[in-house]
């Protein structure tokens, strides 16, 4: 027996379809609850007017197109999309809660491996709610997560179907949910079925409710083509019913495919990653899917070449038996399935030094929000011509926000990220976002890692997670620093164990005790004290700070840690309080980027703020010391955070 939904689509199966245009809004079937088409009356002053349901509130600058049939709107599958409700459940009343029909008329431009037609899906480490209809990079799919097939947190189906789109063609995509039974039809055709799903739809908690992209807290992906027509109904449609709603906009299928530009681009031009003696990791983003090559060798005739696995938007290809401390050329190419390539220009790279040799470099902190500071900052570094560069956090001022990767991150950071690698670190504004670890290649967990450059060890952590001494970060810090027998031991991370800023850690112009840093993050500071880290750098405080030498919460004159702040290469500026603390040694507010140098036991550096000028230097030198002993573990109670 038919469900009530069910039938109640049944009945309307021979009446007017889903496909409504502006010549013919009404119907003798059940009227969908929401129901938005694009035409010049629909479309203006910043929202598009729904026929049924909430208006919709036009983000970026989509364009109305108009062909004989009518109209649609075109999304550049950068900025582009349409908010409906943010987060969904403002728009609840509108919301399916149990059967569901989703269709849509749309073209795609680009494949994408999460494009997204109409969306209100929560999909993080912490469950899955919600439901998409969108695509891939080959076929249309429906994610679904209901209540009854809940793994405690909310557990969604990826129902992807089997007709490979072409693109630059109109398509009818048709989602349906009854309960217990998910579908996905394309142009009127059965193309997927899944019973994995059962009961209620699982309403998201903070994602938004959008057209022409996916989001959640952590993570905006946006749809390249256009979209015609989109209805919700809180019915599940028939086979018979689909198929007429296919048949009623079948002329669609007969317009000429919307012509795509033959220029395949750069979204981000080639940059370095994770440079060792023997290989490096090159990435960079095309506008479309594509076949991935590195052209590369010791001179500028190339010779060899390393090609990506498989067609993608975001190239990552790891250049393996490379010489250490040697130069090479490198080129990267991409061609798409029409056979149609892009070449960067030729660029240059240096593996990484031998132990005994010299090596030099930069720390940028807070790149977020400026990228006319972070370039200027960033070419005066490259003019240093260091090694490579970390970056203790906060690259971007919204990591979910893919639009400040693509067009202020990364055109800040050339030519200098073209010619060495840099090593970050995650900040409280990434997010924990997708974007990050696309865009990032380091070892895995990649929120924490080491590396060793020339006699130094790097040891990056994320100060958003878990650091005290029952923590994954702690143990692992802990056992990276017990094994490490290089000279020189430097640590990263976001948040500051020591700071002087005047209302991060309370406000002493109001007269509150300053907790002069982030009292959690100091779970590591015995670490430091007991296996001899040299230097800490964080962010997350815009401005500069460096200590006197550390050691068990006292200055040292020396073989202490030195705790340094490095926030000042873009985001905006923060000042120090009206109290001098105990651990200060210099503090500067302005933008600016460090240097550092080593040369065996010997380390100079250097910091300059935006104009080049040279305004703090320090030297470490070791060489008039005996190495350092780890002294025998020490009590679990003394292990603990400093108050």
């Amino acid at each position: 027996m038919l469900r009530p939904a069910v039938l109640a689509a049944a009945l309307f199966a021979a009446c007017n379809s889903l496909h409504i245009s502006p010549l013919a809004i009404a119907h003798e079937g059940p009227d969908p609850v929401s129901h938005w088409y694009f035409s010049p009356s629909t479309v203006k002053e910043g929202k598009v007017a729904a026929r049924l349901g909430p208006d919709a509130t036009i983000v970026g600058q989509p364009q109305l197109v108009t062909d004989k049939l009518g109209a649609a709107m075109r999304f550049d599958g950068v900025h582009d999309y349409l908010r409906i409700a943010s987060p969904a459940g403002e728009a609840d009343e509108f919301l399916p809660d149990q059967y569901l029909t989703l269709s849509a008329w749309v073209i795609i431009e680009a494949p994408n491996p999460q494009g997204a037609i109409i969306s209100t899906l929560e999909a993080d480490g912490d469950g899955e709610k919600g439901f998409l209809l969108g695509y891939n990079n080959r076929v249309f799919r429906f994610v679904l997560a209901a209540r009854r097939s809940d793994d405690g947190n909310g557990k969604a189906t990826l129902l992807e179907g089997k007709t490979k789109f072409e693109l630059g063609k109109y398509y009818h995509v048709v989602a349906t949910y009854d309960g217990a039974e998910m579908r996905l039809y394309v142009n009127g055709e059965l193309d997927a079925v899944s019973d994995d799903q059962r009961g209620p739809i699982y309403p998201s908690r903070y994602a938004p409710y959008t057209i022409g992209a996916t989001a959640d807290h952590d993570e905006l992906v946006t749809h390249r083509g256009h979209i015609r027509d989109v209805s919700v109904y809180d019915l599940t449609a028939t086979e018979k019913w689909v198929k007429h709603d296919f048949d009623h906009g079948s002329d669609l299928l007969e317009l000429d495919a919307v012509e795509i530009p033959d220029d395949m681009t750069f979204v981000v031009t080639p940059y370095l990653q994770f440079v060792t003696q023997d290989g490096i990791t090159v990435m960079w983003e095309t506008s479309r899917s594509a076949k991935g090559k590195v052209l590369y060798g010791e001179t500028g005739e190339l010779g060899h070449e390393q090609t990506g696995d498989q067609a993608t938007t975001i190239h990552e290809i790891r250049l393996t038996d490379l010489e250490a401390q040697s130069p090479y050329a490198y080129q990267v190419e991409a061609t798409d399935d029409c056979g149609r390539t892009i070449r960067s220009p030729l660029l240059t790279f240096q593996t990484a030094n031998n132990e005994e040799t010299p090596f030099t470099f930069g720390i940028l902190g807070d790149t977020q929000g400026n990228p006319k500071v972070c370039k200027r900052l960033s070419d005066q570094l490259w003019m240093q011509r260091p090694n490579f560069t970390i970056i203790p956090g906060d690259l971007v001022d919204s990591g979910p926000n893919k639009q400040q990767w693509v067009e202020e991150f990364f055109p800040g950071m050339q030519p200098l990220s073209s010619r060495v690698a840099f090593f970050p670190t995650i900040g409280n504004h990434e997010q924990n976002a997708a974007h990050y670890y696309n865009y990032v290649s380091v070892p895995a967990p990649e929120y924490y890692y080491t590396f060793r450059y020339g006699n130094a060890q790097f040891f990056m952590v994320d100060s958003n997670k878990a650091v005290d001494p029952d923590s994954e970060q702690y143990k692992w810090l802990e056992s990276q620093l017990a094994q490490s027998d290089a000279t020189w031991k430097f640590v990263s991370y976001h948040h500051p164990s020591y700071s002087s800023d005047e209302d991060d850690y309370g406000d002493m112009w109001k007269g509150e005790r300053s907790e002069y840093g982030d009292t959690r993050i100091r779970a590591l500071v015995p670490l430091y004290d007991r296996y001899g880290v040299d230097i800490v750098w964080n962010g997350h405080i815009h401005s500069y700070e460096r200590t006197w030498p550390m050691k068990a919460e006292k200055v040292q004159e020396q073989d202490g840690t030195i705790y340094m702040i490095t926030g000042g290469a873009g985001g905006n500026l923060e000042t120090a309080g009206p109290i001098k603390p105990w651990f200060q040694n210099n503090v500067k507010h302005g933008h600016h980027y460090c240097l550092a140098a080593v040369n065996g036991r010997r380390l100079e550096f250097k910091a300059f703020d935006l104009e080049g000028r040279l305004f703090d230097t320090m030297t470490i030198d070791k060489r008039d010391r005996s190495p350092a002993t780890v002294p025998p573990a020490a009590a679990p109670e003394t292990q603990a955070a400093a108050p």
